[in-house]
């Protein structure tokens, strides 16, 4: 007679052990992912609990001006370092890795330091050209605030290579809370000066600066220095020329895609709009940096180590992170993007709903915004950095007509629905082609982003229409 097996009476146990078995094992994919992704959620938690507080202190008006000098200070940063800390990856032996440190601080002291003469000759004129003079003599903290910047990106990019992740994540929510509470605070005070923005700002950069200096890579510092030669540096920077060349322009023409509306929309509108536009903007930006804050350090890294190791297994792992960030985002921004008026008047007041109708306009292009974290690395990881150039001229070029029909017109809604519109197509087929490249079957995998996103829209869309017949 056979005797039946013994059944199991832990499979729940089991499981369990091997979820969290890849989470304790040290400098994991799951461990490092589960670290950001902790730090992003909690960074993005105090964002969507202060910004309430922070939009009935700050006016729209002094957002566009913040907006207009956070603008100047991002496409500066990237000219100060030549976007060498992008390719902080690529050297397989540590020395060569400190002599591209060794150019990255050198280039950012220099840029600093010209920018400093540049403004003491020509301050006045800048001011007034930006229509930013209620910023007065704060304008001129601008070469400090960057320098903070290319330092703490400099320091990022050293721990991200060290897979210390840890470090990075303890440091963005330490920053966040100093850089809001400070906001607040001067604001409450002042009265919802544009002030307090710059300086909230300025409090950030220099707490993760002290943070990210008091981690383990201080111990380096010494070798830094002793090992510092002039020779060494000059031959990573014409090694890894292609950042400079490629990515740099390529770089500047995506934050110059990005920050377009704040420009064109400033002289044709006004700073009220561009208050508005900013602070929406502002809120959708908050969950795709909670998940690429979270996924794209791990991804990067991961991703150059499977290309160096086993490039077969990158098109699976890229796909299938890409259809993950298609579900995470089609709900979330589907609401934002049919509901946004009536949330913004809800949650932060009637004159911030004009923003909420702007984040319905940009709200699915953020989907495909998420989604491309899953392809943001491979033109870089495959050493192809002439495309990522091309496909943000691409960008620029559709974002541009959209936004140009707009102001031709002299109408803000329209400049912003193309806008938007723009950005979605751009960014759909800039990823279609990464996938192409990986030999991947784009046909299938755009017919079914597009199914799947087309059907959300009109569920959501639907919801809406048939509430507003029943309450009439």
């Amino acid at each position: 007679m056979l005797v039946p097996a013994a059944p199991s009476y832990f499979p729940l146990k089991q499981r369990i052990q091997q979820l969290v078995q890849p989470l304790l094992r040290k400098g994991s994919f799951a461990q490092n992912f589960a670290v950001t992704l902790s730090g992003s959620a909690a960074v993005t938690a105090i964002g969507f609990l202060l910004t309430p507080v922070m939009s009935r202190i700050y006016p729209p008006e002094a957002y566009g001006q913040f907006a207009v000098f956070n603008s100047l200070a991002s496409n500066l940063s990237m000219v100060a370092t030549l976007t060498y800390t992008a390719a902080f990856l690529q050297p397989k032996t540590q020395e060569k890795f400190f002599s591209l440190v060794q150019l990255t601080v050198l280039l950012a002291f220099g840029t600093s330091l010209l920018l400093m003469g540049g403004l003491w000759a020509g301050g006045p004129t800048i001011l007034h050209y930006l229509k930013v003079e209620a910023l007065g003599n704060w304008f001129y903290t601008l070469p400090i605030i960057l320098l903070l910047f290319n330092l703490n990106n400099i320091m990022n990019g050293w721990y991200m290579r060290e897979k210390q992740f840890v470090k990075r994540t303890s440091v963005d929510v330490i920053t966040t809370l100093v850089g809001r509470g400070f906001t607040i605070s001067y604001g409450l005070w002042a009265g919802g000066q544009v002030v307090g923005l710059l300086l909230g700002e300025f409090f950030n950069r220099l707490t993760s600066t002290v943070s990210l200096v008091s981690g383990s890579i201080r111990h380096s510092f010494g070798t830094l220095g002793r090992t510092f030669s002039w020779r060494e540096v000059k031959a990573v920077a014409l090694e890894y020329r292609e950042f400079p060349l490629y990515f740099l322009p390529a770089s500047f023409i995506n934050v110059l895609s990005t920050q377009l509306p704040i420009f064109a929309l400033t002289t044709g509108f006004g700073a009220g709009p561009v208050g508005l536009y900013s602070f929406s903007v502002g809120l959708l930006e908050i969950p795709v940096n909670l998940i690429g804050n979270a996924i794209l350090p791990v991804f990067w890294q991961k991703a150059t180590e499977t290309y160096n190791t086993e490039p077969e297994r990158l098109p699976g792992i890229t796909l299938s992170l890409f259809n993950k960030m298609l579900y995470l985002g089609l709900l979330p921004f589907g609401v934002i993007t049919v509901y946004g008026d009536i949330l913004f008047k809800f949650v932060f007041g009637a004159r911030w709903e004009m923003a909420g109708v702007y984040t319905g306009y940009l709200g699915y292009y953020y989907v495909f915004k998420l989604m491309s974290q899953a392809t943001a690395p491979i033109y870089t990881v495959m050493s192809k950095q002439r495309y990522i150039l091309l496909s943000n001229v691409f960008l620029l070029t559709l974002r541009a007509v959209g936004l140009g029909i707009g102001l031709y017109f002299h109408d803000l809604n329209l400049a912003l629905m193309l806008f938007g519109l723009c950005s979605l197509l751009a960014t759909f087929l800039i990823d279609l082609h990464i996938l192409h490249l990986l030999r991947l079957p784009i046909f299938r995998i755009a017919l079914r982003t597009i199914a799947l996103v087309g059907a959300t829209l009109l569920v959501l869309k639907g919801i809406r229409l048939g509430a507003e017949w029943l309450l009439v």
